[in-house]
């Protein structure tokens, strides 16, 4: 995983270099994850984004970083350490992984969407209603007027360790991308 992280911050490095004389710099948040063929152990090297959420038995937690990291592109200002956290996943939970449309979406009033709220309610452990859910309420908290682009993804985790990703898919059921809407 640090590998990974290493080769997306040498091609925003990159793509600095060669756009020099310009006053802008690249950078940009990401969540690089891997999760175990049995779907109980979830490996996250985050950059700077919003947390992945755990949502199981009817609360909804952010999986945050133990160490803070920096946007890719800015690796210079760090050190060379790239942090990768592990998570013990339960049985059933359900990941969600988001744009950061999502948490810098607002309402009339301006203030920001807090997806944890709508996530810490009684939901089936179905990835396909927990997106539906959180979709419904961002739009309903929007008025439908999203201002960046949202993606998410949620991921079901197999029922029990047994169950392994043969029977229980521990891959990605569906995704959902909203365009910009104005």
């Amino acid at each position: 995983m640090p590998g990974v992280v290493r080769c997306l911050e040498e091609r925003i490095q990159q793509a600095n270099a060669a756009e020099s004389g310009m006053a802008a710099e690249r950078f940009a948040t990401a969540v690089i994850a891997e999760l175990s063929a049995d779907g109980a152990t979830l490996h996250v090297a985050n950059r700077a984004h919003p947390a992945t959420l755990l949502v199981h038995r009817g609360q909804a937690r952010p999986l945050e970083p133990g160490t803070p990291s920096l946007l890719l592109g800015l690796a210079d200002l760090g050190g060379p350490d790239i942090p990768v956290d592990r998570y013990a996943l339960p049985a059933g939970a359900v990941l969600v992984l988001f744009t950061d449309g999502v948490v810098e979406a607002r309402d009339h009033r301006g203030v920001f969407y807090d997806p944890l709220p709508r996530l810490s309610r009684p939901l089936p452990s179905d990835p396909d209603r927990v997106l539906e859910a959180l979709l419904t309420d961002l739009h309903q908290y929007t008025a439908g007027q999203l201002d960046d682009d949202v993606a998410l993804l949620a991921i079901g985790l197999p029922l029990d360790a047994n169950d392994g990703p043969g029977k229980t898919p521990a891959a990605p059921r569906r995704k959902a991308d909203h365009g910009r809407r104005g």
